[in-house]
């Protein structure tokens, strides 16, 4: 089964689709093409890439203010694509503090999701596909 990817620059202006035979292979085409994307199977979303950092959808929420299993990698590529799309989450440090809460919650807001702060599958979809 071939899987679609789709690949967005940074502010979302330029996007390129392709597809593959696995899902790594999506994720990778995404890191060689661009900024950010997504690989989906059918309608089913598999994950997303953001700045060069892969994102599967294996849990309820991605990462979130005081939880301390949150990846660093995964805060800081959230922080940069953030940043990117106009918000300010400060310093691309990998700490999710009040700071990247606030512009997650903005982001959320904007784009009509329940604006809690926690980075869950579908505020995931919606960076790695934002538009200015």
């Amino acid at each position: 089964m071939s899987l679609d990817a789709k690949a967005y620059s940074c502010n979302g202006r330029s996007s390129w689709s392709g597809s593959s035979r696995t899902e790594t292979e999506g994720y990778q085409w995404i890191i060689n093409t661009s900024d950010k994307g997504y690989v989906k199977s059918g309608v089913s979303i598999c994950g997303v890439v953001l700045s060069n950092t892969i994102i599967d959808f294996s849990t309820s929420f991605i990462v979130k203010n005081g939880y301390s299993g949150n990846k660093s990698s995964y805060v800081a590529s959230i922080q940069r694509t953030l940043a990117c799309l106009g918000y300010s989450p400060g310093a691309a440090d990998g700490i999710f503090g009040s700071g990247t809460e606030r512009a997650v919650k903005d982001f959320q807001a904007d784009k009509g999701l329940a604006a809690d702060g926690i980075v869950g599958k579908d505020t995931y979809y919606c960076l790695s596909t934002a538009r200015y």
